[in-house]
């Protein structure tokens, strides 16, 4: 999707009714030509995907073309707007791509009630969108009118249909792109994009390296129409243009591994040629590094120190992970600077499956900010999040738990939320449906959790339910495995690394704050009155707060800014009165982190604390049972 600044442009183009210089849109957005350009490039990708273009004129200027005709479509009889249009030409795509339907102007016009000559001037907006990079075409005879080409040309007409939606999903929606990729459910089913999602997450974080960030939801979207098309016993054609795969044997076993779980979980078969297909498209969205020469090695250098630091690891002699960041970085960096957003698909799984580790990595790298001269935001700390995640289970740092649920899907997202509240952090999760197992070498696992009663021969599997009840929890208990957090269901967490740094005036207790900018306001005023923060730290929280926020599901909050600008280490604590909304979610008990820089090593034990905290839903309810700062302070737990 595009930035907000992307969007300005965009609007800017569509006020304009003539041609307008790049200086008179570098003007207007106050920034370079030189940005403006760029700007223009990634705009120019995004309204292709829409039928739209941007004419161009030497000496005279840009201008956008195509976009009024959505904009101006008025029906003769009731009248018409935008979301009218884009629906009707949405529906009719439906027809002619997945219902594969006969369909005639005549049959349009009634049934959508609009005139046959805007019907036309839909079928000609349409194959706008669908011949980018497809040759597919209209068939019309006596019958009526269908789409045909070949396999790969209506495939390649499904990923444009997918653009299409999903970037004019803000019509509906400004959720990140987890939600919006279930703009697809009613086209493909919940079940297949839920499968393809899963396994498409699993692999990226097993070889974090094998696909470009950039390309992630790209091959979301590829992978999602091959199974959708071969779940149709629709099959590739023999690619004729492919080259050896000899020096890319990797990537045809990693397309066998995806679409053989596929097949498992959906109950499909595929062939060579869809192997050989998907493989190609892993092959051209691979990651390739840069120029040495490109790479900062130390900005690299600083970060493996400072995320060593505060996760208390030592990635120092990790040769595959430093290498990862160098390849990583640079193009990151440019992205940044040059305000190009790439949505991160899995931010929201990444987000809760490690969320202290995403966290401390984005604590971290505020420092870099004012150097930068940049943001980080939560899809780019996500994408840092799968490389040391992957170092920490090289390092065997973690514990890996495998999740066995009826289809692999169904329940095992909900399973996984509960688990977190009774396994550390650090831990890693896999998923199989039932039929895996055969193909699953379980010796890796170090706990075998499942919803339903399965046999395998020397382990012990701890059947639980979907919901994870306190019979399960005793279960696990029982098993003899241990993890850190069982034992604190009941009892309050020990919390004694964030207590040292929780001063009895940074407790507040039946606040009426309204707002996460008020609160964030009001207490930085406080804070900078006691010099325990800069002038410019509220202002860093706030900015943080833009670019994702940091509510949860439970209620709670735990923003944070930029430790450059912070004296003392304090943490507040926030207990309001009558919950608000935050960004996501209603809330009412808040962490606001400032953490000094000379305090970065004990990033991960504070996190770990409020972690404990907010994932024990007892010590949540007596924290919000309290009636006074001293109550607050010993409902933190045990020093």
């Amino acid at each position: 999707m595009l930035t907000r600044r992307q969007k300005e442009l965009l609007e800017l183009l569509t006020q304009e009714n003539d041609f307008q210089t790049v200086e008179y849109f570098a003007g207007k957005l106050g920034v370079s030509k030189r940005t403006t350009h760029i700007e223009l490039q990634i705009i120019e990708e995004y309204v292709q995907s829409s039928g739209k273009y941007l004419e161009k004129k030497r000496g005279v200027g840009i201008a956008l073309r195509g976009l009024k005709e959505v904009e101006t479509t008025k029906e003769n009889s009731e009248g018409s707007d935008v979301y009218d249009t884009f629906n009707r030409r949405i529906q009719i795509m439906n027809q002619l791509l997945f219902e594969e339907k006969l369909v005639s102007f005549n049959y349009l016009s009634d049934n959508f009630m609009v005139s046959k000559s805007s019907i036309i001037k839909d079928f000609e907006f349409i194959m706008k969108i669908l011949n980018v990079g497809s040759e597919i075409k209209l068939c019309s005879d006596i019958h009526g009118t269908s789409l045909v080409g070949s396999e790969e040309d209506i495939q390649k007409a499904l990923l444009q249909f997918n653009r299409y939606l999903l970037s004019n999903s803000d019509i509906y929606s400004n959720d990140d792109f987890a939600e919006k990729i279930k703009l697809l459910n009613p086209y493909y089913g919940d079940s297949l994009i839920s499968v393809c999602s899963n396994i498409l997450y699993t692999y990226v974080r097993e070889n974090v390296n094998a696909i470009s960030d950039y390309y992630v939801q790209n091959i979301l979207n590829i992978f999602i129409i091959l199974v959708y098309r071969i779940s149709q016993n629709k099959h590739m054609e023999e690619q004729r243009s492919a080259s050896p795969l000899e020096s890319n044997v990797f990537f045809e076993e990693s397309a066998v591994r995806m679409l053989h779980k596929a097949a498992l979980r959906l109950g499909f078969s595929y062939t060579n040629e869809d192997v050989q297909y998907l493989s190609l498209h892993l092959v051209s969205n691979r990651f390739e590094p840069l120029p040495e020469d490109e790479i900062d090695e130390v900005i690299v250098d600083q970060l493996l120190a400072k995320v060593s630091e505060a996760l208390n690891i030592n990635f120092s002699s990790d040769q595959k992970l430093e290498e990862q960041l160098k390849n990583h970085i640079p193009p990151m960096i440019y992205r940044l600077k040059s305000n190009n957003k790439t949505e991160n698909p899995f931010t929201s799984q990444i987000k809760n499956e490690f969320s202290l580790t995403f966290n401390v990595i984005w604590v971290v790298l505020s420092e870099y900010e004012q150097e930068l001269g940049f943001s980080f935001n939560e899809d780019e700390i996500a994408f840092l999040t799968m490389y040391f995640q992957a170092a920490i289970e090289r390092a065997r740092m973690n514990r890996k738990i495998l999740i066995v649920c009826q289809m692999g899907i169904a329940t095992s997202e909900l399973l996984i939320n509960r688990i977190k509240n009774v396994l550390p952090s650090l831990d890693s999760f896999e998923i199989a449906s039932v039929p895996e197992l055969a193909h699953t070498d379980v010796d890796q696992y170090d706990l075998i959790i499942s919803t339903i009663k399965v046999e395998i021969p020397g382990k012990d599997v701890i059947l639980v339910s979907p919901f994870l009840s306190s019979q399960d929890i005793e279960r696990i208990k029982n098993s003899g495995y241990r993890p850190n957090k069982i034992n604190k269901i009941v009892k309050l967490a020990r919390s004694h690394h964030l207590k040292k740094f929780v001063p009895m005036d940074a407790l507040y207790v039946n606040s009426d704050f309204t707002s996460k900018e008020e609160l964030i306001t009001q207490i930085g005023e406080v804070l900078l009155k006691q010099k325990s923060i800069k002038p410019a730290f509220s202002e860093t929280v706030l900015e943080r707060e833009a670019l994702g926020g940091t509510d949860l599901p439970t209620g709670t909050a735990v923003p944070h800014g930029n430790s450059l600008y912070v004296n003392q280490t304090t943490i507040v604590v926030v207990k309001n009165s009558k919950k608000f909304k935050w960004n996501k979610y209603y809330v009412d008990i808040v962490f606001l982190i400032c953490i000094a820089k000379q305090d970065t090593f004990q990033t991960r034990n504070i996190l770990s604390d409020i972690y404990n905290i907010i994932d024990n839903s007892d010590q949540l309810k007596q924290i919000r049972e309290a009636t006074s700062k001293d109550e607050l302070y010993k409902k933190l737990g045990s020093d």
